[in-house]
């Protein structure tokens, strides 16, 4: 009796839960019709797909099961495409097909993103994350400890750190503890890669959006993330914290306790979620009035309870290591780091305006009490985009990177759904005057406030914003601390981006600086190592050479740049450069001595840069480049083949660019240490292709004179050589290209490659490919 009692109330709590779910997903509308944005949704979705489907077909890499994978892909995509244009479409049929679809196309082009266009970590925030997790496993506290071992592990150079005003860089976890614990029981269950965790999140926060969403509107309610996978593989953490901020906007109604602890779990991820607490208490404030002090200080402590208890055991573990990595960097008088990103200051760095971090910080806080005091005048016409205003607050931030505004689109698309678009006619339209049949009641200044106080708190917050930019640049331009004259760039190692910058800079402070340089062409500032370490006294003038660090801080041929200098002795803005074009010489073959190298994120190794490395049938544990010399070599390359497979076939290593034909009449020096077999495929070559026709040029120890064979799609050429010995070996290939007959082609691709289908680790060396 018991059993059945028990099993009774189990079945119906499953029926309700399946019911709920349903309605939910939007099961429930069977007979409705779809309506236009469903329609618009489910449309979009399959198109989404199809254009996914194509591109790596058409560009992806030629695996059997990821081309598959695709053409299904752009198959399912194409019957949602023609399945929304369907008379009888019904809205339940519509959100169903739209849910599997978005979900298909999102773990779709994570997968995809994350195996084969990113295998490794690209930014250092995760690298960060990883530490902390291995960390914790090992009993420890991450903080204090420096992340600059993993960074050189997973083959980060410099332009992938975090630097400072003053040349230094930032090596420590800097986000709460939530950050990695969050993490630790996936990891713990066996997902290692910290993005395939952050993935999850992501999801989460997309089902619980389309659950949430009017049935209307589910279909086109998670059409906004659609590039978030491809962001996630590229080792963004944000779907951490984001997620925690969609249960902040889910629970506010119905559980708003749980919705500050949810908050303060938020916070606890990552700090700039703090941002829009100010604006959620007020919310409380307005819908709470008879318990309005009572209620703002629970819900205060609730979310400071929550932030602090994951940080808790790392506060007693070590609170000076906890403080100077969490909360010290976000304190007035912390090290500035160097501005950049998409908003406000990377606009104006791009225009020759270089402003003091303050400035932005200032203008920051004036923004936050502008929407503050619009919100709370206008709570109901803005109430359903308060997750919107700290989009506009980081804007203003002087380090507006993509990610501290483009996560906040999770909670602001879900109470768009819920509460309805924002009444801005109501906030912020001016009434013109018209005939009215009744005066208006009231003062003349009463009716003005009444009817014109939005619109002139709109045009007083571009007014404070141009007047205090105009009035930083005009003060800037007037009292210049120094003067900056760009001489000149270089490419002394044709790279093809100008590595050397001459730059003269004169003093005209009354105190000696120290300067520190930052050269800007993207939406991120690099740092740059100076020739010289000696102060500059005032109004003294000196001429710096000025080298990249990397390759990929290196200023690309035909881009505009500017340099940036900052006093490593105060950490004070000297100015800025006028903007100046790298006008380096075009290359036929670039880093010809393959002496800069820079992570590629594809294959997760670094790679000699513009050359792109790819393996056949190899593992990349065993098998793999290197500089040669080891880690501090100068220049070269080694290829090292490792013939372990038990399955059988070839196994290759190469290194390829894309160059015009009259480009590859090149001299290469050269070592390998294997001897030749071409029965077992045991070569080292080199190949130019065009995509049809193919000529392979075989070094070989055993052959005493070169030998041309001619086929009708492809020629080799048998060159001789020594084995273990230094060699260097002219390529002529444009002569045999034209006398097969074959059209020249715009491009080629020129590969030296390493193969063998035998047993045995086989060793080539290559220090240098110039164009003759």
């Amino acid at each position: 009796m018991v059993i059945r009692m028990v099993l009774s109330k189990f079945l119906t709590q499953l029926h309700q839960s399946i019911e709920r779910a349903k309605e939910y997903i939007g099961l429930r509308e069977t007979q409705a019709k779809p309506t236009r944005l469903s329609r618009i949704g489910l449309g979009l979705t399959g198109l989404f797909s199809v254009v996914a489907g194509l591109w790596l077909v058409a560009f992806g890499p030629s695996i059997v099961a990821m081309l598959v994978l695709a053409i299904g892909l752009a198959g399912f995509g194409l019957f949602n495409l023609t399945f929304s244009f369907r008379k009888n479409l019904t809205l339940s049929r519509a959100n169903q097909l739209s849910l599997v679809g978005n979900l298909v196309l999102f773990i779709w082009l994570y997968v995809v993103a994350s195996r084969l266009l990113y295998v490794s970590y690209s930014t250092d925030t995760v690298v960060g994350t990883y530490m902390g997790i291995l960390r914790v496993l090992q009993l420890q506290s991450p903080y204090g400890f420096s992340i600059k071992p993993l960074l050189d592990r997973f083959g980060f150079s410099p332009s992938f750190y975090t630097p400072g005003v003053d040349g230094s860089f930032d090596f420590h976890l800097a986000y709460p503890s939530l950050s990695f614990l969050s993490i630790v029981p996936f990891y713990l269950l066996g997902l290692h890669d910290v993005r395939d965790t952050v993935f999850i999140f992501h999801i989460m926060s997309i089902l619980t959006i389309f659950a949430l969403a009017p049935a209307r509107l589910k279909s086109i309610s998670v059409l906004p993330f659609t590039l978030f996978s491809i962001v996630i593989a590229g080792s963004w953490t944000d779907s951490i914290w984001a997620f925690f901020l969609v249960l902040t906007a889910v629970l506010w109604i119905r559980h708003p306790k749980a919705s500050w602890v949810s908050l303060g779990l938020a916070v606890a991820v990552k700090q700039i979620a703090i941002v829009i607490a100010p604006f959620l208490l007020l919310r409380l404030w307005k819908e709470t009035p008879y318990h309005g002090l009572r209620s703002l200080t629970r819900s205060v402590g609730l979310m400071l309870s929550a932030f602090f208890l994951p940080n808790l055991p790392f506060i007693i573990y070590s609170p000076g290591s906890w403080w100077a990595d969490v909360m010290a960097p976000f304190l007035p008088n912390a090290p500035a780091q160097v501005p950049g990103g998409i908003g406000l200051s990377g606009f104006l760095l791009d225009l020759g305006i270089a402003l003091p971090s303050s400035f932005f910080l200032v203008l920051m806080g004036g923004v936050s009490g502008i929407l503050f005091y619009l919100y709370a005048k206008h709570y109901r016409g803005l109430n359903s985009i308060v997750f919107a205003f700290p989009i506009l607050i980081f804007f203003f931030y002087y380090r507006s990177f993509p990610n501290y505004m483009a996560y906040w689109l999770f909670p602001l698309v879900l109470e768009l759904c819920r509460l309805g678009g924002p009444n801005l006619r109501l906030a912020f339209t001016t009434r013109l005057p018209s005939i009215a049949w009744r005066p208006p009641t009231g003062t003349f200044l009463r009716i003005l406030r009444q009817r014109l106080t939005p619109s002139v708190m709109v045009v007083m917050t571009l007014t404070v914003i141009f007047a205090g930019v105009s009035g930083a640049y005009i003060n800037q331009a007037s009292n210049p601390r120094t003067a900056i004259q760009i001489n000149g760039v270089m490419d002394p190692d044709s790279i093809g981006s100008a590595t050397v910058i001459n730059v003269t800079v004169t003093n005209l402070l009354a105190t000696p600086v120290l300067p520190i340089f930052f050269v800007k062409y993207s939406f991120l500032t690099y740092f740059w190592a100076s020739n010289s370490t000696s102060p500059l006294n005032r109004g003294s003038a000196s001429s710096y050479v000025i080298t990249a660090p990397d390759a990929l801080s290196a200023v690309p041929r035909g881009d505009q740049f500017h340099i940036v200098i900052y006093d490593k002795l105060t950490g004070q803005l000297l100015g800025e450069s006028t903007s100046w074009k790298s006008d380096i010489p075009a290359l036929s073959l670039e880093n010809p001595m393959l002496k800069w190298w820079v992570l590629d994120p594809s294959v997760g190794t670094r790679v000699p840069f513009n050359w792109k490395l790819s393996f056949s049938n190899v593992d990349p544990v065993w098998s793999g480049i290197g500089p040669l010399g080891g880690v501090n070599g100068t220049s070269g390359v080694q290829m090292i083949l490792n013939y372990t497979s038990s399955l059988g076939g070839v196994e290759r290593l190469a290194l390829s660019q894309r160059v015009l034909l009259n480009a590859t009449s090149l001299s290469i020096h050269f070592n390998q240490s294997l001897t030749t077999n071409i029965a077992t495929n045991l070569i080292f070559a080199a190949s130019i292709a065009d995509g049809t026709h193919t000529l392979y040029y075989i070094f070989s120890d055993r052959a005493n004179q070169q030998t041309v064979t001619p086929y009708s799609t492809n020629t080799t050429v048998i060159i001789p050589t020594q084995r273990s010995q230094w060699k260097t070996i002219t390529l002529s290939p444009q002569s045999i290209w034209n006398a097969q007959g074959w059209a020249t082609p715009p491009q080629v691709t020129f590969t030296v490659f390493l193969e063998s289908n035998s047993a045995g680790v086989f060793y080539a060396s290559l220090d240098n490919i110039s164009p003759v």
